[in-house]
């Protein structure tokens, strides 16, 4: 009985988080979805005009993976900002709230920006490559395993933040290095052979080859993929609670 008011209280707690964040942040400003959508959707319009049904498909990929890069890899601006700034991690240090609610509440919080994105780009995915149950159930993970790590690299990041002026230096340059600079839009066959290794650098590069076999772009074994994408996602997610600070005193 106990464990379920524990249960209970802390989703409670992270969609609270989720409310107050996330949506009504998004209900008073809606254009802002866009920032997350315009941007790959016109990398997909010149890659379908210049390269067709077939290049759009990686398109796609690209898409739906910087909209969840860019969309998650901002909780590193707003953890700082509400730690240094607004000093509501403090209230939160002082409430029930554990450090764990707090981090996923924001975490999903900031997903809303990008949720209609994900959403229309993985739609696209699934009717143009014609996916597969399997496929998708691969797809939906890998994005989850992204959203994980692009989030623990965003809180990690956050606690090095010790001014205002740090606090939008580091997302863009991020959301670059991870979603256009490694083989996202464009595959990883086109990479010289001594470069291929250093794509796998980025956690991006495991789920676009994830959605790339699954979507018939190429050959190779998705689980082993997601099995790296998973380590490479626990590491960081290690790194972030073994950093962050919940009690800034």
């Amino acid at each position: 009985m106990k464990v379920n008011e524990t249960i209970i209280k802390s989703v409670r707690c992270v969609f609270v988080l989720i409310w107050f964040h996330g949506y009504l942040a998004v209900k008073r400003s809606p254009f802002s979805i866009a920032n997350f959508v315009l941007t790959p959707l016109s990398i997909l319009f010149f890659i379908y005009i210049f390269g067709g049904a077939r290049a759009a498909t990686y398109g796609l990929i690209g898409g739906v993976l910087s909209v969840t890069v860019s969309s998650s890899i901002i909780v590193e601006t707003d953890a700082a900002f509400a730690r240094i700034v607004l000093r509501i991690q403090d209230m939160f240090v002082a409430s029930p709230v554990a450090p764990a609610e707090y981090a996923v509440g924001l975490a999903l919080s900031e997903l809303m920006n990008g949720i209609v994105g994900i959403a229309l780009f993985l739609f696209l995915l699934v009717r143009q490559a014609h996916t597969s149950a399997f496929g998708l159930s691969m797809v939906l993970a890998s994005l989850f395993l992204v959203w994980a790590c692009v989030t623990s690299l965003g809180f990690l990041i956050s606690s090095f933040a010790r001014d205002v002026r740090d606090l939008w230096v580091y997302s863009p340059i991020i959301t670059i290095l991870l979603s256009f600079v490694p083989p996202v839009y464009y595959p990883i066959s086109v990479l010289p052979s001594f470069v291929r290794p250093l794509a796998f650098l980025s956690p991006t590069t495991y789920a676009a080859q994830v959605m790339r076999i699954t979507s018939g772009l190429a050959t190779g074994n998705a689980q082993v993929y997601l099995g790296a994408l998973s380590l490479y996602t626990l590491v960081l997610v290690l790194l972030a609670s073994k950093r962050v600070k919940w009690r800034t005193s």
